[in-house]
């Protein structure tokens, strides 16, 4: 069987995918049906590069040794692909459904996200240096301060975000979990927004919402999203109807946005919202030629920007590496902003580190706490 799912065009790993998982989709295949299931194809190969028993997998798929008989689910799988000529074509799904089958099925992180999250950067943003040092005669000297500059307190201060909360129940109950002062920015699509930002709340955390845009990557995108395509009103209408899901927020993060938020027309749009509100902005920075900051400045919306992304990698090291990083911008400017998504990897390495701040002169706030000292 495993040569001829091999000559569908799959690869070895995506066959052992298959093999591991196919049990497991035909016994709920009658749920599988209903929500319209991911490709099996599609899903092994999204599933093979992002699971870590991938590996172990395709040892078993190859090894000449296993001589088991072949379950009756794995007969109908091979029988399934053989009457499909070609490539399996992605059934068309509703996003209500696609949304429930992440909540019905555990989906590797990989699979969850490539479903709708754009390619993050991976570059690391440094708050924007003081003036350079000069020494003109004493006699010279001209002081005018415009305004104070930020000052923390004795520690440095870390804001934590966590991007994309909502969609994943169990991800985001992980997160929720967590009883520190982090930042969860909700989807604006999520099911049971409402319980789950109550959950949060009740950990201390700070809300925010999470506001599709428009990104470059030719991708699917959500239901609520604000696009270069829309007119100005219809940029307006969309973000006042994800802006009213939410009982109270603090501030708004863009959810994608590489190429909306270059837009400097559209963003005038959001940014004359958010002043209405007094909502602050915080620009992902899914794009170096983000206009975040200058429509905010025009509309006199508080702006801040990240400065790492933690995890671009679902790897415990990788997170923990990039959270030392925060930590040495947080000790060189007086605060950082870190990113972070409801990921396995993402939530055991905040485990790890949320409780060794105290011990080590840093401290972790809110989000609208550095704004408030930044625009003060």
């Amino acid at each position: 069987m495993k040569e001829r799912l091999r000559k569908k065009g799959l690869s070895v790993a995506a066959v052992a995918a298959l093999l591991t998982a196919a049990a497991g989709f035909f016994v709920c295949s009658a749920t599988a049906t209903e929500t319209g299931a991911l490709s099996a194809a599609v899903a092994a190969e999204r599933n093979a590069a992002a699971v870590d028993e991938t590996a172990a997998a395709v040892a078993t798929a190859e090894s000449p040794a296993d001589n088991r008989s072949e379950p009756e689910e794995l007969r109908r799988l091979e029988e399934s692909l053989d009457r499909d000529a070609g490539e399996i074509p992605a059934p068309i799904l509703s996003w209500e459904k696609k949304v429930s089958y992440i909540n019905e099925i555990d989906l590797p992180a990989q699979v969850i996200y490539d479903f709708y999250e754009e390619p993050l950067p991976e570059n690391v943003i440094e708050p924007k240096p003081a003036a350079p040092k000069t020494h003109p005669k004493i006699s010279g000297i001209k002081i005018r301060l415009s305004r104070k500059p930020p000052y923390f307190g004795r520690e440095p201060v870390i804001a934590i975000v966590i991007d994309d909360m909502g969609v994943s129940h169990r991800r985001t109950a992980q997160i929720n979990s967590l009883e520190y002062p982090l930042t969860s920015s909700f989807l604006t699509y999520a099911s049971n927004l409402e319980k789950q930002i109550k959950d949060a709340q009740k950990a201390g955390h700070e809300i925010m919402a999470h506001l599709p845009m428009e990104p470059k990557a030719s991708m699917n995108v959500s239901p609520d999203v604000l696009t270069t395509g829309m007119s100005t009103e219809e940029v307006r209408e969309g973000l006042v109807s994800m802006l009213d899901k939410f009982a109270t927020v603090d501030g708004v993060n863009n959810h994608m946005g590489s190429r909306f938020t270059e837009d400097a027309e559209r963003m005038d749009v959001v940014m004359e919202e958010l002043g209405k509100r007094g909502l602050f902005f915080l620009d992902s920075k899914t794009t170096a030629h983000s206009v975040g900051e200058a429509a905010a400045k025009k509309h006199g919306v508080r702006y801040v920007s990240r400065n790492v992304f933690l995890d671009n990698e679902d790897k415990f090291d990788y997170v923990m590496r990039q959270l030392r990083q925060t930590e040495a911008i947080a000790r060189k400017n007086g605060y950082a902003v870190a990113i972070g998504h409801p990921k396995e990897q993402t939530f055991n390495a905040l485990k790890v580190w949320l409780p060794t701040l105290t011990g080590r002169n840093l401290r972790l706030v809110p989000l609208s706490e550095i704004v408030r000292v930044l625009h003060r």
